[in-house]
């Protein structure tokens, strides 16, 4: 990842230089030259209009200089091999999972994101003032307006949740905000009553020790690792600071937006369909398909594509997924769509925004 800061902006925008990290075994024969050509026109084809593709369409492209009858032979021995399929109520052929497969990991030339694109994306998160919650909502809703489709942010994990700093905020009489910041990103604030009024260089000095102290307030540590002077108003902060470190596993861990533009696809021209879409498209359904998907290390991408992951109810779905953060906290990033989804476009996409992220969040530890 290279980043470049460009003049009287005083925005740094990531360059992302990879490909796709997750490769899946291809079975099956290996095709010739003429027939990875004309597989990539049928689902570069099928992908923009959303209709069966026929021999006489794809002997119309320039690209093929064959006669129709070469193109039904080629496109019998697709289809014979896996790679295409066709409606019965159509002539056209249609890429099968295998297809898409083999597009995806051999055939397809990435869209990459242009200058602008990446400043502008890096803009928007910028503008974040909240918390991570903020954050994580924010990049859901720039993610689906980038691909058209269904985008998922899940907050990030970690192994051992551990509190990373505490800070006291002197406000009105014997009124203290408590601001607590944990390992995996998570700021929460509470205000507290305490005895009597603080000046704020005292409690700059008393977050100081209790930042020196305080080890491991998390839910797996217990209260025993807590070591402070004993002070009139130690159990009122020290209470507060478990109380948001254990209320940080009930927020909101996922992130959802852009079902509305997916429905707007041709896929969900029947009233039936889009009914089943909607009742599988929930944020609870949508995450257990992400998190029992194969583990996605931060820096890599996954692409499955219908049956591959393995859910029937979303056998007409694919899904690409992303990692930001490190070992110790990571959330995913992912994009779900038809198995129609703009590959090209997509992935190159959620990579650039799971990289940001992950460089955004090493900025603010």
């Amino acid at each position: 990842m290279h980043s470049i800061d460009p003049k009287n902006h005083g925005i740094t925008i990531y360059i992302i230089i990879s490909t796709l990290t997750h490769r899946v075994p291809i079975e099956g024969n290996v095709l010739t030259q003429r027939q990875e050509s004309i597989l990539e026109l049928v689902v570069d084809e099928y992908i923009e209009s959303a209709t069966p593709v026929s021999s006489r369409l794809l002997a119309s492209r320039q690209e093929l200089p064959l006669s129709s009858a070469t193109i039904r032979n080629e496109l019998a021995q697709l289809e014979e091999n896996g790679y295409i399929t066709h409606p019965y109520t159509s002539a056209g052929r249609i890429p099968s999972d295998q297809g898409y497969r083999h597009y995806v990991e051999s055939l397809m030339d990435e869209k990459p994101l242009s200058f602008d694109e990446m400043r502008t994306i890096e803009h928007q998160l910028h503008q974040v003032n909240g918390g991570l919650d903020e954050w994580l909502s924010l990049t859901a809703t720039i993610l689906s307006t980038t691909v058209g489709g269904i985008a998922m942010v899940i907050r990030p994990s970690a192994e051992t949740t551990s509190l990373k700093h505490v800070q006291l905020v002197e406000l009105n009489g014997t009124s203290v905000m408590l601001v607590v910041v944990m390992n995996n990103g998570f700021i929460g604030q509470k205000i507290l009553n305490l005895s009597r009024p603080y000046l704020q260089n005292e409690l700059n000095i008393y977050a100081e020790t209790l930042n020196q102290n305080l080890k491991d307030p998390s839910p797996q540590s217990g209260r025993q690792s807590i070591n402070i002077n004993n002070k009139i108003d130690d159990n009122i902060i020290i209470d507060a600071i478990f109380q948001l470190s254990i209320n940080q596993q009930g927020q909101h861990e996922a992130y959802l937006d852009g079902l509305s533009t997916v429905l707007n696809q041709p896929e969900f021209t029947d009233v039936n369909q889009m009914r089943e879409a909607i009742e599988n498209l929930d944020a609870y359904h949508l995450r257990m398909l992400i998190e029992h998907s194969p583990k996605v290390e931060p820096g890599t991408t996954h692409v499955l594509i219908g049956e591959e992951h393995g859910d029937e109810l979303m056998r007409e779905w694919s899904v690409i997924i992303s990692s930001f953060g490190d070992r110790i906290s990571n959330g995913t990033v992912a994009v779900l769509g038809p198995k129609r989804m703009d590959y090209p476009r997509s992935i190159p996409r959620v990579r650039y925004i799971a990289e940001l992220m992950s460089a955004l969040m090493y900025e603010v530890r």
